[in-house]
């Protein structure tokens, strides 16, 4: 039987060496860019009344339906009507109905509900403002 013979070049050293073993060490990473922030407008009474000039302001929403109610006041007609619509979305979603996606567009001159996909505006009134 012939011994066995290390066969790397470099000396042991002993289990109770004074220097830490080596570690791969990964380069330096760059520091962060500094991200220039938006300047945001003050936000002035004319600033405000400017969003809804013209083509206004566009909110992405869904649909939950559309209830007729006998006035335009009154903070327990809009509860009761929410909580009537919110049963029938519902009852829907559990026959696997989904919601109608839609935008709301507030301007001075209304109120516009359009339908995503096809365009056909829904609703639109001058009314309430």
């Amino acid at each position: 039987m012939i011994p066995s013979v290390p066969t790397d070049p470099s000396p042991t050293t002993p289990a109770s060496s004074t220097t830490p073993p080596t570690t791969p060490t990964t380069p330096a990473k760059a520091p962060f860019k500094k991200e220039k922030k938006k300047v945001i407008p003050e936000k002035t009474d004319d600033y405000l009344l400017a969003r809804f000039q013209g083509d206004g302001v566009r909110y992405k929403a869904k649909l939950i339906g559309i209830d007729d109610v006998p006035e335009a006041r009154g903070d327990k007609m809009s509860q009761d009507s929410m909580m009537k619509l919110k049963g029938m979305a519902v009852a829907a979603r559990s026959q696997g109905k989904h919601k109608q996606r839609i935008w709301v567009n507030i301007s001075m001159t209304g109120i516009k509900i359009i339908d995503e996909k096809s365009g056909v505006r829904y609703f639109y009134s001058s009314e309430y403002l």
